[in-house]
């Protein structure tokens, strides 16, 4: 209960920015003044300017806007939603609406959860949630058990198999991974993640040709997505199918020529978009086809300035490695 109190704190927080986020519309000086009326506290007087606003300007979503603002500072996300509705029927574009109803949807949420642990403290659903807060913090442990405690409510849930086996994917707990993903694709044929994510643990364990078989099916169910077709192309050139290695290579850097993984500081290119092209020159190698190998190779190098491995061989590169189950399309 305690950690959905935080939650619910940290929420309310962040819609109060201490930035100004909110850009006036109209004439405008009434709502300058009612957002400062705001910020100092002075709700009513910032009710009175808002409503002004509201009845002179009924087809802009400012002061709506800013009366869902107050009703946020005191809770009251209810009244505050139906502002935020009424400010997007104004002008379904604003972003300050839309930027302030994403807030409070969030804040709702965290409260029906709240309501849901005071009801059913050890239901499936409220250890799925604790889950997902454990996950989200970086508490593998916690979460792995509630994710556990989850499957012993609800032993059908996709969402928590998948999780777990991708929680023992990072651990290099391939046999587990597996064992997980696959219960998910048994109870949802059509869900890609545990279909593709039992390929990568497979081609992690050198199983190449069950994870051929893995992202074949992947494939089926999302023929453009450029993992799994660079998955099949890596498994492929292991068994010795060079030809259809090409094929599946050149089609994931079709799909996704160059992928930059973000983050706090700053770009880079991912490590899938430098394999594709050290196992396409590869596989171009096999098949003796040298200047289209060196062409490979030479897009992988210009690639790979950009890493701080790029001292190393490419053609003794290590073999491609999912960054992460997670990663599907």
């Amino acid at each position: 209960m305690y950690r959905f109190l935080l939650l619910v704190g940290l929420i309310t927080s962040q819609l109060l920015p201490t930035q100004e986020v909110f850009s006036a519309t109209g004439s405008g000086s009434e709502l300058l003044e009612a957002t400062r009326a705001l910020y100092k506290g002075n709700l009513e007087y910032a009710v009175s300017l808002a409503k002004n606003y509201v009845r002179a300007h009924p087809r802009e979503p400012g002061g709506l806007t800013i009366l869902a603002r107050i009703e946020i500072s005191q809770g009251r996300y209810d009244l505050a939603f139906q502002h935020l509705r009424k400010a997007l029927q104004a002008d379904p574009g604003s972003v300050d609406a839309l930027y302030y109803l994403g807030a409070v949807c969030q804040a709702l949420a965290q409260e029906q959860f709240r309501q849901m642990f005071a009801i059913a403290p050890d239901s499936a659903r409220s250890h799925e949630f604790l889950a997902r807060s454990y996950r989200a913090e970086g508490k593998t442990d916690e979460a792995m058990e509630e994710y556990r405690a989850t499957l012993r409510g609800n032993p059908d849930s996709v969402e928590a198999l998948n999780a777990l086996g991708d929680m023992e994917w990072f651990q290099s707990h391939m046999d587990e991974a597996i064992s997980y993903y696959t219960r998910a694709s048994a109870i949802n044929p059509r869900d890609f993640h545990s279909v593709y994510a039992t390929g990568a643990a497979y081609l992690r364990q050198r199983d190449d040709e069950r994870a051929a078989d893995s992202f074949r099916r992947a494939l089926a169910l999302v023929p453009d997505s450029a993992m799994a077709h660079l998955g099949l192309g890596q498994a492929l050139l292991r068994t010795g199918d060079a030809d259809a290695a090409v094929v599946e290579l050149r089609t994931a850097i079709e799909l996704e020529p160059i992928t930059e993984v973000c983050y706090a500081g700053g770009c880079r290119v991912s490590n899938q978009s430098r394999q594709a092209y050290i196992l396409l020159g590869r596989a171009y190698q096999k098949l003796g086809r040298s200047p289209e190998a060196a062409a490979a190779f030479h897009k992988a190098e210009e690639l790979t300035t950009q890493r701080a491995e790029s001292h190393q061989r490419l053609d003794h590169a290590e073999d491609f490695v999912p960054e992460s189950p997670g990663i599907t399309q």
